[in-house]
C-alpha cells in the first residue's frame, strides 16, 4: 500500500527542473525506437562493428558526416570521427565494389578518373609516357579500402598503378573529430559541451582530443605508416610515384580512448574472433541460399555481441541502437537459446543488476522494473536524457521472466534461478504493484517522465497505437500482447517455483494466469472483426484496429482456442500478409502506412514470434507461409541481410522488398529471426531440468526438404537430429546422442 501510494505521489510531484521543458516534436522523435530527425538514406550505407566500436561510411570508403548525417566511427554513445575521405589529385574515386559482409570491416575496391599530373609529377620526374602526356586515364589506378575494426581500427589503403607508363600524384586523407553525441547525431540540440582541442600532430601520429563536460577524456590517435610528406591540421598528403605494375601501401591505425570515472572499458572489447558465439551447434540444409541467409544471420549476431560495463549482451542495432535494450536484448536471447544459451545468462545477469529500485518518474523507474535502454555518453553522463538507464518499458519486465524460464528449460542451469530469485520475485512483485494504472487488471503504461517515451511496448513509436479512425489511443494503454507476455510470465515463473517444490505458490501464479485468460478473451475479442483488439485505453475501451500485435499474443498461448483461428486466419489475409511478411497495421485501416515505422511495415522479429504462435496452436501450415516470406525477404537484400524493418508493399506489386530508409542493420533481433523460425518448424521444446527433448509436429517448408542439426544442447547433454521432409509429413530421427537425454518424436 505505501509503495502504491508513493507511486501516486511521485505522478504529481516530479523533480520541477525535469517538468519545465516537456519535450518538443523533434525531441520525441529522437526518443523512439528507431525514429530520427535524419534526413539521409543510410540504407546503402556501408556498417561495420566489433565489440563497442562501429563505423558507419560511403560505398567508397569516405566518412563525411556534411554528406550523411549518420557517417562516422562510433564508440561508447559518441563519434570519434565525423571526417575520413580519401581524394586523389583532389579528386573523389569511384567504387566498384563495396562490401560490408564480413561484419567486422568494410572493404572497398576504387578506381580514379582521369587526372591531371600536372599537380603530381612531370616528365622530368619520369611520370607520363613516351608521348610526355601529363594525365592518368580513368580507370589505370585500383585502390582497396580496407577498415577493419578490433582493439584497434586500422585502414589500409593500397593503390596499383595499371598504366604501362610511371605515374605520379598526390594522396590526400582528411580527418576531423567534433565527439558528437549519438543524441545530437540524430538531432538532439548539444546540451552542455566542454573542451575540443584543436587537432594536433606529434611525428606520425594525429590527435584530435574532446575534454567532456562529463569530465572524461576522449580521443583519436590516428598512426600513419609511411610518415606522411606533408602534415596540417587534420590532413595527410602523400606525393606518390608509381613505375608501372608497383604498388604503394598506406595504413592508418585509429585508437580510440574514453578516459575518466566509472567502469567503462577504455579501449573498444574486440569480440569477433575471440570467445566466438554460435560455434557449437552446426546445421546443414539442403538449400544453400538458406544456408546463406542463415549463416548472415548469426554473422550479424556475433557483430552485435557487445561488451560494456563488463557486461556482454546483444546490442539493439547499428547504428543508432549500439546499447544495451531490455526487450531487444531479451528477445534475440529467446530466439538464439537454441544455438548459444551463455548469451541469455550474461543478458539476464545485467538486466537483474539494472533492476529498478526506486520511483523516478525523470527515468519511468520503479521497483522491480527492467530497463528499456542504457546509454553511457556524455548526454547521459550529464544527465540530459533519461537514458542513465531508462525504464520506459511495459514489456521488458515480463519478458525477462519468460527468459529465465526458457534459459533453465534449455540449460538446466538451476544455479542462475537461484542466484535471480530474489529479481524474479521484485519482477513480479512489479506486474503487481506497477504495473496496472487504472486498477482494471490488465498491465499498462503512462509515461512520467518529461522526455520519455509515450508508447511503451515493442511498437513505441509516437503513432503506432491508433483506433480505426486513425486518431492516437489514450493512456493509460494496455496493450493486447503485453497481457500475453504477463500470462506465459506467471506460468513460467510458477514451473520455476515449482522446481523448488513450492508447489503453493506456482499454483497461485497458475490460478491467476488462468483468471487472466478468461478476462482477456471477453476484453479484447471484437465480435464484428473476428479478431483482438491492439489495446485498451483509458476507461477500458477497445483500440480496434488490426495490428500484428494479436500474433505475439499467440505466442504467449494466452489466446483462447476458439479465437485462435480467426485471429490466424486474418494475419494471412491480404490485408496484413505482404507476401513477405506480416505487416504490423493491415492494409485499409485509416492509420496504415506502408512505409511508415509501425503502422504497415513488416518487421522480421514480430513475425518470427507470430510464427512461433501459430505453431504454438497447431497452424503450421501458416507458420510455413510466414516463414517462406521472410526467407525470401532476406534472400533478396544485400549480403542476406535481414534489416530491423522494411516497407509494408505487397509482393505482387513489387519483386523485391521495398527498404526503409534509416532502419538499422544488422539489428539484433531481425538477426535472430531466421534462426528461431528454423527453431519454430523443426518443434524444438526442451526440458534439461529432466533431460528431455521433445520434438513436436516438426514441419519443413517445401524448400527446405532436409535440415541436419549437430551438436545441440540441452543441458549437459548433445544431440544430432535428422530431418527429412517426404510429400507432405517432415519425419525426425536422432543420429548421434552425448549424456542422458530422453528424445520423444511428436507427429
Amino acid at each position: 500500500m505505501a509503495e502504491r501510494e508513493a507511486r501516486e505521489k511521485s505522478r504529481t510531484a516530479a523533480p520541477p527542473e525535469r517538468q519545465r521543458t516537456p519535450p518538443t516534436h523533434r525531441e520525441q522523435r529522437i526518443l523512439q525506437h528507431g525514429l530520427s530527425s535524419l534526413v539521409a538514406d543510410i540504407s546503402l550505407s556501408l556498417t561495420a562493428k566489433n565489440g563497442g566500436v562501429f563505423a558507419l561510411c560511403a560505398a567508397n570508403g569516405d566518412i563525411d558526416a556534411a554528406l550523411n548525417d549518420g557517417d562516422g566511427l562510433y564508440f561508447h554513445d559518441t563519434r570519434y570521427l565525423d571526417r575520413a575521405t580519401l581524394r586523389i589529385n583532389g579528386q573523389e574515386l569511384s567504387a566498384l565494389l563495396s562490401t560490408d559482409a564480413p561484419g567486422d570491416r568494410t572493404i572497398c575496391e576504387l578506381t580514379n578518373p582521369e587526372l591531371d599530373m600536372g599537380e603530381g609529377g612531370s616528365a622530368e620526374d619520369g611520370a607520363g609516357d613516351a608521348a610526355g602526356t601529363r594525365t592518368i586515364p580513368r580507370e589505370t589506378l585500383g585502390i582497396r579500402r580496407e577498415r577493419r575494426l578490433a582493439g584497434t581500427v586500422v585502414e589500409t589503403i593500397q593503390v596499383r598503378n595499371y598504366n604501362a607508363h610511371p605515374v605520379s600524384f598526390t594522396l590526400d586523407l582528411a580527418f576531423a573529430a567534433h565527439f558528437d553525441n549519438m543524441f545530437v547525431v540524430r538531432g538532439a540540440p548539444p546540451g552542455k559541451r566542454g573542451r575540443l582541442h584543436p587537432p594536433r600532430w606529434s611525428g606520425e601520429t594525429l590527435t584530435f582530443r574532446y575534454d567532456g563536460a562529463d569530465g572524461r577524456t576522449r580521443t583519436t590517435a590516428l598512426a600513419f605508416q609511411p610518415m606522411p610528406d606533408l602534415r596540417e591540421k587534420g590532413t595527410a598528403r602523400y606525393r606518390l610515384q608509381l613505375k608501372a605494375g608497383q604498388n604503394a601501401t598506406i595504413v592508418i591505425t585509429a585508437s580510440l580512448r574514453d578516459d575518466g570515472p566509472g567502469d567503462l572499458e577504455p579501449v573498444p572489447h574486440v569480440v569477433i574472433g575471440r570467445d566466438t558465439p554460435f560455434n557449437a551447434v552446426r546445421i546443414e540444409t539442403s538449400n544453400a541460399l538458406f544456408d546463406r541467409v542463415l549463416e548472415r544471420s548469426f554473422t550479424d549476431l556475433r557483430m552485435l555481441v557487445t561488451l560494456e560495463h563488463g557486461d556482454t549482451y546483444f546490442a539493439a542495432g547499428v547504428p543508432w541502437y549500439v546499447a544495451l535494450f531490455g526487450r531487444d536484448s531479451i528477445i534475440t536471447a529467446l530466439q538464439t537459446l537454441a544455438y548459444d544459451p551463455a548469451i541469455a545468462a550474461t543478458t539476464l545477469r545485467v538486466l537483474a543488476r539494472y533492476q529498478g529500485t526506486k520511483i523516478d518518474a525523470w527515468r519511468d523507474e520503479e521497483p522491480g522494473k527492467i530497463l528499456h535502454e542504457l546509454r553511457t555518453g556524455e548526454k547521459a553522463n550529464l544527465h540530459e536524457v533519461p537514458q542513465t538507464p531508462y525504464y520506459g518499458t511495459v514489456d521488458a519486465t515480463p519478458l525477462f521472466l519468460i527468459l529465465a524460464a526458457e534459459y533453465v528449460r534449455w540449460s538446466g542451469d538451476r544455479a542462475l534461478w537461484d542466484e535471480l530469485r530474489d529479481n524474479i520475485a521484485r519482477a513480479l512483485q512489479w506486474i503487481d504493484e506497477f504495473g496496472d494504472h487504472d486498477g482494471d487488471g490488465f498491465i499498462d503504461y503512462v509515461s512520467q517522465s518529461a522526455k520519455g517515451l509515450a508508447n511503451q511496448g515493442w511498437k513505441d513509436s509516437g503513432n503506432s497505437i491508433t483506433h480505426r479512425d486513425g486518431s492516437l489511443a489514450e493512456p493509460p494503454i494496455a496493450l493486447v500482447e503485453v497481457q500475453g507476455y504477463v500470462y506465459r510470465a506467471w506460468r513460467d515463473a510458477a514451473w520455476l517455483y515449482e522446481l523448488d517444490g513450492d508447489h503453493e505458490r506456482a499454483e497461485r501464479l497458475r490460478a491467476r494466469a488462468e483468471e487472466l485468460q478468461q478476462r482477456f478473451a471477453r476484453a479484447y475479442w471484437m465480435p464484428d472483426r473476428r479478431f483482438l483488439a491492439i489495446a485498451l485505453q483509458k476507461g477500458g475501451t477497445q483500440v480496434q484496429s488490426i495490428a500484428s500485435n494479436a500474433g505475439q499474443a499467440l505466442w504467449s498461448g494466452i489466446v483462447t482456442p476458439e479465437h485462435a483461428a480467426a485471429v490466424a486466419e486474418t494475419l494471412l489475409s491480404d490485408a496484413m500478409f505482404s507476401g513477405w511478411g506480416i505487416r504490423t497495421l493491415a492494409e485499409g485501416e485509416a492509420a496504415y502506412n506502408p512505409i511508415d515505422y509501425q503502422v504497415g511495415s513488416v518487421w522480421p522479429h514480430d513475425n518470427s514470434l507470430i510464427a512461433a504462435g501459430l505453431k504454438r496452436y497447431g497452424f503450421d501450415d501458416a507458420m510455413l507461409v510466414v516463414f517462406e516470406g521472410i526467407f525470401a525477404a532476406a534472400a533478396s537484400f544485400e549480403h542476406y541481410q535481414l534489416p530491423e524493418v522494411f516497407a509494408g508493399y505487397s509482393r505482387k506489386q513489387y519483386p523485391v522488398p521495398v527498404r526503409y530508409p534509416v532502419a538499422c542493420s544488422p539489428q539484433a533481433w531481425a538477426a535472430g529471426a531466421i534462426p528461431y523460425l528454423l527453431r519454430t518448424c523443426l518443434g524444438l521444446v526442451p526440458d534439461a531440468t529432466r533431460n528431455l527433448l521433445r520434438i513436436v509436429r516438426p514441419a519443413l517448408p517445401s524448400w527446405l526438404p532436409h535440415v541436419s542439426v549437430h551438436g545441440l544442447r540441452i543441458g549437459q547433454a548433445t544431440v544430432s537430429l535428422r530431418y527429412q521432409r517426404i510429400d507432405e509429413i517432415t519425419l525426425a530421427a536422432v543420429t548421434e546422442k552425448s549424456g542422458t537425454l530422453d528424445v520423444q518424436i511428436e507427429y
